[in-house]
């Protein structure tokens, strides 16, 4: 079993059923969801600052911002376009770039990323699969 190195911000599962416990896994780092915004703002200046900043805060917290990111800018377009379903259009997308994160998180901190490398792998081709399904069926088109 892998044990995160001190101060990394996994937390430490012993079990399969920690792994399902939200209290274990997310609620110990939802305060950097809230620090999020000023900790972005001051590490601005400075990729390393930046790089820092990401390879500290929990994956899922840094990914769950970028969800929360993402929210007004398809409610912004769906409202410009009048078309309530402008998420539709990145749907098949959005997985893969989640794993993306991970991916590169992990390997950013000196984990052993050959599972996630292979899910990213397998999602790139899924994504494409869907994604190409969707513009020949006129999904991309504006409207």
């Amino acid at each position: 079993m892998l044990i995160p190195a001190s101060g990394l911000a996994l937390p430490i599962i012993k079990s399969l059923t920690d792994c399902a416990n939200l209290s274990k896994t997310v609620e110990p780092y939802i305060g950097q969801l809230y620090d999020l915004p000023t900790n972005l703002h001051s590490a601005a200046t400075s990729t390393d600052s930046l790089k820092h900043l990401y390879t500290s805060t929990n994956p899922v917290i840094s990914g769950f911002a970028f969800s929360l990111a993402l929210f007004p800018i398809f409610l912004i377009v769906s409202e410009v376009n009048k078309n309530y379903s402008q998420v539709d259009r990145v749907w098949s997308i959005l997985p893969t770039l989640y794993n993306a994160h991970f991916a590169i998180w992990a390997r950013l901190n000196g984990l052993p990323t050959q599972k996630v490398d292979n899910v990213l792998a397998f999602s790139v081709i899924w994504t494409m699969r869907l994604t190409y399904n969707y513009w020949r069926k006129g999904g991309y088109q504006v409207g």
